[in-house]
Order: C-alpha cells, then sequence, then structure tokens
C-alpha cells in the first residue's frame, strides 16, 4: 500500500499544474476573444461609416430635387437637417442608419431620441483609418461638399420668384443632372468604394489573425481542460484505491459506526482489505463482538430463536435457540441473508416486516412457516422490534421466534376432530350443514344447480352382525374412497352417520340449461362404482346403495330442507327395492 500516496501525491501535483494552466488558457480565450470581437466591430463600423458617407450623398441629391421638383419646405429641412448631421453642427440621432431618410421623409419624429453632435468624418477618424484610407476619405467628402454647394444653388434659384419661374426650374433641374454633377457623383463614390476595400482588406487581415489566435487558445484550453479531467479520474482511482471505496460510502459507513450501529454489515472484498474500509470492518467486527458479549448468556439459554439482523435483512446474531429451531449453526448463517430460511411461496413477507421496521413499528406475534436445513417447515410465533441507534434511527432488527409446530398439529387436529369424521376423514354432520347453506347463497348468487345425494348403504347391517364392527368399518372407509374418486372441488361428499353419506354437487348454470343429466350422468357413473363388491380381509362383500337426490330450485331453498328432501327420496329409492336413485318428486314438479 505505500506506493499509493507516492502515486497519488503525483496527480495532485499535475492536477496543480493544469489548474494553473487552465487559468492562463482561459485568460488567454478571453483576451483573445475580445480582440476578435473588437476586429469585426471595427471593419463593420468603418465599413459602415463610409457606407454613410456614400449614402449622404445620394440623399442629398434626392431631397434636393424633390424640392426643387415640388417646393415643398419639408424636403428642404431635411436637407439641412442631413447637412447638419453630417457636419457635426446637429445631433445624431440614436436611430441612425443607411435607410433613415427613407422612412422618415413623412414622419413627424416627435419621439426621436437624439446624441452628441458628431461630424461624420471624426467618426470615421475613430475608427483606426490609416493614412491612405484617410486621404481617400477626405477627398470623398470634399467632392460631396462641392455637389451640396450645386444643390444648394439649385433650390436658391427656385425660390427666386413667385409663382416659380419654370424656365429657372428646368434649369435648377438641369444644374442636378448634368455632366459635372454626375461626374463629380462618380469622384466622390470611387474613393469611398477604394477606401472601403483598403477597410475591408486591412481590417480582414486582423481578424483572421484574431481568430486564429482564438482557436489556438481554445484548442490549447480543451487539451488543458482533458487533462484536468484525466488527472481528477486518476485521483479519484487512488483514493478509492487508499480507500477501499467511494467517499461517499465511506462518510456514510463512519457515520453508522458512529451511532453505534455495529448489525450492518461491511462489505469488504480481497482487493480492499488493506484499505480504510477494511480497517473499518476489523474494527466494527470487534465492536460487534464486545457489544453482544453481555447479552450472550442471556439468549443462549433461552429455548427461543433470538435473532438480530441489519436493516438490509443481514444476519447478525444467531443464538442456540435458533440452531436447534433451524438446524444452522451460526458459523452457516451469520452474514447470511434472513431470505435463507424463508420458503419461495412466503418470499414476499421479509420486504414488507423490512418496510414495517423501517418505519419504527414492531410486529407482534406473527404466525408463519420457515424452512428447517433438512428442508421441513417450521410453523413459528415471531415477534420482531426495531434496533436504534444513539440518534434514534433504525439500523436493524431482534427477532424472537417460537417454535408452535405442536400447538399448530394440535389445533389442526381439534379442527378434524370438530369437522370431520374420525373414522372415514370426510366432512362430518356440522361441516355439511355449514358447508351447504353457504353453497346454497352461492348457487343463488351465480344461478347455478345445486343438488344434495343422500346414499344409503342396502346390505351394511348384515355385514355388522356377522363379521363385527371391524369389518364393517373397513367397509365405509372404502365406500368413502370411492365417493371421493368420483367428485371434485367444490363438490364434498360427508358421512351423515351409520351407513349415510350425503355428496353436495354443483351443477351447470340454470341460464344454460334446466335439465338434470347432468346428475343423471354421475349417478349412473356411480352406481356402478358403488356396486362393486368390497373386499375385507380374507371375503368380499356385496353392498348396494339407495340413493335420493333433492335439486335447489332456482329461488332457492335452504341446505336443511334439501337433506330432508334428498332423504325422503333416499327411503322412496329403497321402498322399491332398493339399489337405485330416485329424485324428489317436488323437484320434478317444478321443472315439469
Amino acid at each position: 500500500m505505500a506506493h499509493k500516496p507516492s502515486r497519488l501525491k503525483a496527480y495532485l501535483n499535475a492536477m496543480l499544474l493544469f489548474v494553473l494552466l487552465l487559468a492562463a488558457s482561459l485568460v488567454v480565450v478571453i483576451f483573445e476573444q475580445l480582440r476578435y470581437e473588437e476586429a469585426l466591430l471595427k471593419r463593420e463600423q468603418s465599413v459602415r461609416l463610409a457606407e454613410e458617407l456614400r449614402q449622404s450623398s445620394n440623399d442629398l441629391a434626392k431631397l434636393s430635387r424633390n424640392y426643387v421638383t415640388t417646393l415643398d419646405p419639408v424636403y428642404k429641412s431635411l436637407f439641412y437637417e442631413l447637412v447638419g448631421i453630417r457636419d457635426g453642427t446637429l445631433p445624431r440621432p440614436k436611430s441612425y442608419s443607411l435607410v433613415y431618410w427613407d422612412v422618415n421623409i413623412n414622419n413627424t419624429r416627435e419621439h426621436e431620441e437624439y446624441g452628441e453632435a458628431v461630424p461624420l468624418l471624426t467618426l470615421l477618424r475613430k475608427t483606426g483609418l490609416t493614412d491612405d484610407e484617410w486621404r481617400k476619405v477626405i477627398m470623398a467628402k470634399h467632392n460631396s461638399d462641392s455637389l451640396v454647394k450645386i444643390e444648394k444653388r439649385a433650390m436658391t434659384l427656385v425660390e427666386e420668384d413667385d409663382p416659380v419661374d419654370f424656365d429657372k426650374r428646368n434649369l435648377a433641374l438641369a444644374m442636378l443632372a448634368d455632366d459635372y454633377f454626375i461626374n463629380t457623383k462618380m469622384d466622390i463614390m470611387q474613393p469611398i468604394l477604394e477606401a472601403e476595400q483598403m477597410i475591408i482588406a486591412r481590417t480582414q487581415a486582423d481578424v483572421d489573425r484574431a481568430k486564429r489566435n482564438l482557436s489556438l487558445a481554445t484548442v490549447l484550453l480543451l487539451f488543458v481542460c482533458v487533462m484536468l479531467t484525466w488527472c481528477i479520474y486518476k485521483i479519484g482511482q487512488q483514493l478509492k484505491l487508499l480507500i477501499g471505496c467511494s467517499i461517499p460510502e465511506l462518510q456514510s459507513t463512519i457515520k453508522r459506526l458512529g451511532n453505534g450501529d455495529f448489525l450492518t454489515t461491511i462489505s469488504v472484498n480481497d482487493s480492499n482489505k488493506d484499505s480504510v474500509l477494511g480497517w473499518l470492518a476489523k474494527t466494527q467486527g470487534r465492536l460487534a463482538s464486545l457489544n453482544l458479549a453481555h447479552f450472550r448468556s442471556i439468549v443462549d439459554s433461552s429455548d427461543d430463536a433470538i435473532i438480530s439482523k441489519s436493516i438490509h435483512g443481514v444476519i447478525a446474531s444467531w443464538n442456540k435457540g435458533a440452531e436447534r429451531i433451524f438446524g444452522y449453526t451460526s458459523d452457516e448463517m451469520i452474514g447470511k441473508p434472513l431470505a435463507t430460511i424463508i420458503p419461495d411461496e412466503r418470499q414476499h413477507e421479509e420486504p414488507e416486516i423490512l418496510a414495517k421496521i423501517a418505519r419504527g413499528e414492531k410486529v407482534d406475534h406473527f404466525e408463519t412457516q420457515r424452512l428447517h436445513k433438512d428442508g421441513h417447515l417450521v410453523d413459528l410465533s415471531v415477534t420482531i422490534s426495531p434496533i436504534y441507534n444513539g440518534d434514534g434511527e433504525v439500523i436493524g432488527a431482534s427477532k424472537i421466534a417460537r417454535d408452535i409446530s405442536k400447538a399448530k398439529a394440535a389445533e389442526a387436529e381439534i379442527h378434524r376432530l370438530a369437522y370431520f369424521d374420525a373414522l372415514t376423514g370426510l366432512a362430518n354432520r356440522r361441516y355439511l350443514y355449514s358447508y351447504l347453506d353457504q353453497s346454497c347463497q352461492e348457487a343463488i348468487k351465480d344461478g347455478r344447480q345445486l343438488a344434495v345425494v343422500f346414499i344409503d348403504l342396502d346390505n351394511f347391517k348384515p355385514l355388522n352382525d356377522s363379521k363385527g364392527h371391524e369389518a364393517g368399518d373397513v367397509l365405509l372407509k372404502s365406500v368413502s374412497n370411492r365417493l371421493l374418486s368420483l367428485i371434485e372441488q367444490p363438490d364434498i361428499a360427508s358421512r351423515f352417520g351409520g351407513d349415510e353419506f350425503i355428496l353436495v354437487l354443483h351443477g351447470p348454470l340454470w341460464a344454460e340449461t334446466t335439465s338434470t343429466e347432468w346428475l343423471n350422468a354421475f349417478l349412473n357413473e356411480a352406481m356402478p362404482v358403488l356396486n362393486e363388491p368390497y373386499i375385507i380381509e380374507d371375503f368380499t362383500h356385496q353392498c348396494s346403495p339407495s340413493v335420493g337426490v333433492a335439486v335447489m330450485g332456482q329461488h332457492g331453498e335452504a341446505g336443511e330442507v334439501l337433506i330432508q328432501q334428498a332423504d325422503q327420496a333416499m327411503y322412496l329409492a329403497k321402498s322399491k327395492g332398493k339399489n337405485q336413485f330416485v329424485f324428489h318428486t317436488s323437484v320434478d314438479e317444478s321443472m315439469s
């Protein structure tokens, strides 16, 4: 582990160097960006102001011609305003542009905002024109001023007579369109065009140079960022090797230990055993041993399973009682999830229990089943309580599990004796009445046919009298098995008493059929099965059934009434010669 701090120190030094380079690169990028933007701005201003000089000459010529033609004083006023703005004797509108005079001829400009009065040549000079560019601009301005004088003379000429002398107007218009005027106009445009070309060529070089420097500075900045990111990544790796986990995980682990949580397992693998996390895991183990030592004698003397687990369900302690109940030693279970002993069909219980524990709730006398090491299920009554640290936070749970297998078996036996016949295992009379009443209600609700089949054995008493009750019991068990083989859920077979049996059969929906053919089919199958000879020890016995059938009407009858009707039908079957089945006559009439 000695190499880890040295490597970490090297990466930290490298990161510091790249941080300084990053700051320097950022300053260079900002500086070059400003230079680039300044070069663009100067080029734009120089070209725009040169264009303004050219456009002002065109606007003055247009305004003077309009005045000579119309004598509208607005054109004359705009003409002199334009000259004043250009020469710096009048303030410059803040919205001034190349199309200003085109859009404001008929505009009163009551809300116009004005800036300072600055000559156009002064503005051009401030953009950093070279001497050659400046000479071209001065030449164009001088020629434009010459045209202004001609334009003023033309406007004065048309004003001499009132009304207007049309010959003088024509002469004035000629002054504004003769060869001298046109040539002077060209003398304005040519130097302006040359000046613009010179400005564009000069400023483009500045722009290209600034752009190139900006690109180089940006590449340098990106390189430094990449290297800084690499250093940070390598430092993170070294820190993780040194610490054994991430910083948030280390903070969380230290906080848990500081709060007295010695149950939550600190996961450490072979690669980080010799790290801060590994040392903490060893410390936690020692603290947990000390914390639990004074409870050990009490816990180990208990016959109940006393288990502690983390908030994530990992077993932290396992007493002798748990070893006796579940068959696993503490070495086999500590550090394992409690889900190890939970059967598949009950795996949902553990997340629900842990959620309650996390909320600080207690689970009292929860009856469930868990797996023994040999695979059999153990019935348990479980009480689970939260374990808190010094700050009142839930860090785990203590579980006391009592083996109630014998109590559950006794309870099941009591239930069996209460509701099932001790000899045959069939439902007894109490269960029959309860089940039949419930089935009647459900059949009425669902609109389903329901039948009660009353069976009495015809030749049972002679067997009892001649061979004894033991032989009779064997026959009753055989009859019970045959009846169970004939029915399926939710139908039931019950022993009503002595050699009397009752079946509760569920049929089709009344909406599908009102026929009892399904019952005929069942009874035609059942009669031969029940008539087969019964093998009892070393002899056989023939015992036929007399059967009475009662079908509940669509509007329903009480279960007890159906039994009485089936009983009456059974006695009718006996009176007709036995070994047959008879339907209750009232049912026949209701379906006729």
